[in-house]
């Protein structure tokens, strides 16, 4: 995959559109209850590499979180430029903390302990850089997370899945469920070699 065709698939993945909110509260439901990963009673989770999908994330969350008799979330939401989330930081003004900044040293902008790492599509197969950047990244979110929390992960294709679960247990991460996700978004495209590129169609979730 070159970045330039990575460029084109971000530009073809379908805006978030209502019912992503519901997509997301199936999927929570789905992974986490029979997890290793526990929740406080008002949980701390953050978002890294947000974009204004996340408008639909944070809902999602909210609804397992009550389904779960949880309080709400604490949530701070992370990505390299403020226009990535803009809509995004308008419509949840005063329910969710938006953050500029280069996750690769994401601890120098937000303080630990977080119930819940997710990061959605890491594009760690764009160039031979990116996966340097995802490792530290990665080491990024183990510094931030809570000793009985964890990170969901999830990717639209397998170039990019399984590249994060070799790089996440290289770094120390147990990795409790890597599989296709029951509960896929849209398909956007399809790579050179035929595969369907599919919003998150693949989830693992991993632990310390």
């Amino acid at each position: 995959m070159t970045e330039s065709e990575a460029e084109n698939w971000n530009d073809a993945m379908p805006p978030a559109s209502p019912g992503e909110d519901i997509r997301w509260f199936h999927m929570l439901l789905e992974y986490l209850p029979g997890s290793p990963i526990r929740l406080s009673q008002d949980p701390r989770i953050i978002n890294i590499g947000c974009g204004n999908r996340v408008i639909w994330n944070f809902l999602g969350v909210c609804l397992f979180l009550e389904s779960q008799g949880l309080g709400l979330p604490e949530y701070v939401a992370v990505d390299l430029s403020e226009a990535h989330f803009a809509e995004a930081k308008e419509k949840l003004s005063g329910t969710a903390t938006f953050v500029v900044a280069d996750a690769q040293g994401l601890s120098e902008h937000v303080q630990g302990d977080f119930d819940l790492v997710i990061i959605q599509h890491p594009d760690i197969s764009v160039s031979p850089e990116s996966p340097g950047k995802w490792r530290n990244i990665f080491r990024e979110a183990n510094h931030l997370m809570s000793n009985t929390g964890g990170l969901i992960l999830t990717t639209f294709w397998l170039n990019d899945h399984l590249p994060a679960q070799l790089a996440l247990q290289h770094l120390g991460f147990s990795i409790s469920d890597s599989q296709p996700n029951k509960y896929p978004g849209k398909q956007f495209d399809t790579s050179s070699k035929g595969e369907p590129l599919v919003m998150d169609k693949y989830i693992l979730l991993a632990t310390r």
